[in-house]
């Protein structure tokens, strides 16, 4: 019998370990959480992982920036990566144009406060009730981070390379788990991830947005339970 690997949660963009709290209740694994200060680059993000995790088999699990994190690990050449989960992420550089909005973003967080930058910008793309109770979750963790740690994980979003390559070459399992209603990283970037990787499993979740971890903790542990116990049994 394979021993389970030890499962590593990476958050995203101005998220805390809170998280993935709702969905830890429900996985009777071994887990660790990444907890990302100032960090400005996938390197460190990446050497923050390993600094957790040491010399023992895991699987990186990345929401949403965390994903970038994970193909990170895997361009590292880290021996000890057994699988991969990627939570509402996606393979691809920063788009063009992206850079303007981001900008914008920072200076309406630096002049105003960051609590307010998310309720008016962010919370309408990630829920179709921006004041759902996991809304505030989302406002809680940025404003906890706060700015300047806002302005290094966008320095990262910006500068992230594509990964796309990365998964073609992967040949680890893979869980990819989406959601249909996610305009951040939508559907059809999952789809194309699940066809690049040759070992890739999908699931899409319906009546979620790019917060799916938040929205449906439950459905995403029995998800991940399953997928170990397929490969790690």
């Amino acid at each position: 019998m394979k021993h389970k690997p030890l499962l590593v949660f990476i958050p995203g963009t101005l998220c805390t370990s809170e998280m993935f709290i709702p969905m830890l209740a429900d996985l009777p694994l071994e887990t660790k959480t990444v907890a990302f200060d100032k960090h400005d680059n996938l390197a460190d993000m990446a050497a923050e992982v390993m600094d957790i995790v040491g010399a023992r088999p895991f699987i990186p699990i990345g929401f949403s920036m965390g994903g970038m994190v994970a193909f990170e690990l895997i361009r590292m050449n880290v021996t000890q990566l057994t699988g991969m989960i990627l939570l509402n992420s996606n393979c691809h550089a920063d788009l063009p144009g992206r850079k303007t909005g981001r900008h914008a973003h920072l200076k309406f967080a630096q002049t105003q406060n960051i609590e307010k930058l998310i309720q008016q910008e962010y919370l309408s793309v990630y829920f179709s009730n921006p004041h759902c109770h996991e809304g505030e979750i989302v406002t809680t963790m940025a404003t906890q981070l706060g700015v300047e740690t806002f302005e290094a994980q966008l320095k990262v979003l910006a500068e992230r390379p594509d990964s796309f390559d990365v998964l073609t070459h992967f040949n680890q399992p893979l869980l990819i788990i989406g959601a249909l209603n996610d305009q951040a990283c939508p559907p059809e970037h999952q789809q194309i991830m699940a066809q690049a990787a040759p070992q890739s499993e999908l699931h899409l979740l319906p009546d979620c947005g790019h917060f799916a971890p938040l929205q449906a903790p439950t459905d995403i542990a029995n998800l991940i339970k399953q997928w170990v116990n397929k490969h790690y049994a």
